[in-house]
């Protein structure tokens, strides 16, 4: 067994699969640069962290259960709503869940509220938090039924473990 195999089984038993990915490429740079031995855990534990923090953001939008990606980059301003591009913006910044705010997005249909409230999710979820894209008769319904089934019951326990909770259809 080579030194490597051997380095890659402990990454495995320690859990660090990024490690074990990268291990033979980050070997040859480090001999190539002629790098110091901390450069080279640097870079070792950069390629971990990265790795956990996009699987972390991944499994965050997973469990955001967002209809589709909204990317409020591509928002039309040019429809007929009531919302301006500094507006959205000051939204996006995220100060209004940072200081515990509520923000209700109201209009008629077809305005781009989902769109909007969505968005925000999309954006709360790649800045760190945990956001929850809901309807309200999902949400009714997974209340009603908590108690009853242990899917409810978890998807309760994520509900509330949430720091960002968008609920649509609030009057349907």
């Amino acid at each position: 067994m080579t030194k490597t195999e051997i380095i890659k089984n402990q990454c495995k038993q320690l859990r660090l699969p990024a490690i074990a990915n990268t291990i033979n490429e980050t070997v040859m740079k480090a001999e190539k640069k002629k790098i110091t031995y901390l450069e080279f855990l640097d870079q070792l534990f950069n390629a971990e962290i990265n790795q956990r923090m996009e699987k972390d953001k991944e499994r965050r939008q997973k469990h955001a259960r967002l209809p589709l990606c909204y990317n409020l980059d591509l928002y039309d301003f040019t429809s007929d709503n009531s919302i301006s591009p500094q507006e959205l913006k000051q939204l996006r910044e995220l100060k209004w869940l940072e200081q515990n705010y509520n923000v209700i997005l109201m209009g008629p249909s077809g305005t781009g509220k989902t769109y909007i409230a969505a968005g925000l999710c999309f954006d709360a979820v790649d800045q760190g938090y945990r956001a929850y894209f809901q309807t309200m008769e999902s949400l009714v319904k997974v209340l009603k039924m908590k108690g009853i089934t242990r899917k409810a019951a978890s998807e309760y326990k994520r509900i509330m473990s949430a720091q960002l909770l968008s609920i649509d259809d609030i009057m349907m």
